[in-house]
């Protein structure tokens, strides 16, 4: 059977492989960036534990210890308190506050070890079928043909740009500024609080070393001294910054390929389900190539009924994050 490419293999790309694989389809992935990359500490919501599970990967991530919290401590709008992800009668659920970089690439080498071909280099254009049909890709090492691609790429938005797909933009641009500190920080994590001008987020993601975010527009972006409040005596490493704006391509599936994670819908993240829409993207696309490519299904219908469901969830949390920023006169969603 013919292979899938991914590009990127971030956490969409590596559940896009892990899903193919457990169907014996072969997958390429390509990755222009060496593992471990510098990344953000990164939430994982408890909603994330099924998936994990699903992947098969859900051990070998517990063995990694990441930090567990059981919900977050949150001054949006008002004063400081906690809020729980909620329980059941097994207990409190519990998230993850993983390192991002860790995250990644335990994803990542789940996937090469179960048989995907990872290949070091950048995408330079698009491979056609005489019909106008996606039929790979062209790589920096040379062509690699495929029945699908799958577009994992984040924030370069990949096939996207080689496709020429508008990106739609639904808030003001935003930016993250992102780093860590090393040392001993009393205050509860991980935290959320909003001011005038943005919201700075703050977790520990391993013994004594802690991850920061802060949000804002443009033009309010922090200089890369910056450093939040209570962290400024601490061992302070370099940050780094990262664009925000909600933003959504106008089409994430056509002929011969898909557009999963941060390459096709990207909100800032305060809506804590980044990692999440990632992953599931991810394996939803998996799954609906495997139906085409096994079951002849109709590949119309299976681009359709992606596009339906990622930009349906986008705009969901589009009016979700809207009230919120309402609620906390942030960005100029004051209406």
């Amino acid at each position: 059977m013919m292979r899938v490419v991914i590009i990127g293999g971030g956490p969409s790309g590596a559940a896009a492989a892990l899903t193919l694989l457990d169907a014996q389809i072969p997958v390429t992935i390509v990755e222009q960036k060496s593992f471990p990359r510098y990344r953000p500490g990164e939430t994982l919501h408890p909603g994330i534990e099924p998936l994990l599970d699903r992947l098969r990967v859900a051990d070998h991530l517990h063995a990694a210890g990441y930090v567990r919290h059981a919900g977050v401590w949150s001054g949006w709008g008002g004063v400081m308190q906690f809020v729980p992800y909620g329980e059941d009668t097994s207990g409190p659920w519990r998230g993850y506050q993983a390192s991002g970089a860790d995250f990644d690439r335990r994803l990542l080498e789940c996937a090469g070890t179960r048989g995907a071909t990872v290949l070091a280099g950048k995408v330079s254009g698009v491979l056609f079928t005489t019909s106008g049909e996606v039929a790979g890709v062209m790589t920096s090492k040379g062509p690699v043909p495929a029945a699908y691609a799958i577009d994992c790429s984040g924030g370069a938005h990949t096939l996207a740009r080689q496709l020429r797909i508008p990106i739609v933009r639904y808030s003001p641009r935003l930016i993250a500024r992102f780093g860590y500190v090393n040392g001993r920080f009393d205050n509860p994590s991980p935290s959320i609080r909003s001011d005038q001008e943005g919201w700075t987020w703050i977790a520990e993601v391993e013994p004594n070393r802690y991850q920061w975010t802060r949000v804002t527009e443009t033009h309010r972006r922090p200089d890369r001294t910056w450093i939040p409040h209570g962290l400024r005596d601490l061992e302070v490493e370099p940050s780094r910054s990262a664009d925000v704006t909600w933003r959504l391509a106008k089409t994430v599936a056509g002929p011969g390929y898909f557009l999963a994670g941060d390459a096709a819908a990207v909100l800032d993240p305060s809506s804590s389900h980044g990692v999440l829409r990632a992953i599931m993207s991810g394996m939803m696309a998996a799954h609906l190539v495997i139906h085409r490519l096994r079951h002849e299904a109709d590949a119309q219908m299976c681009a359709s009924r992606y596009q339906d469901w990622l930009t349906g969830w986008f705009r969901h949390d589009v009016e979700e994050m809207s009230r919120a920023y309402r609620t906390a006169h942030l960005f100029g969603f004051n209406g």
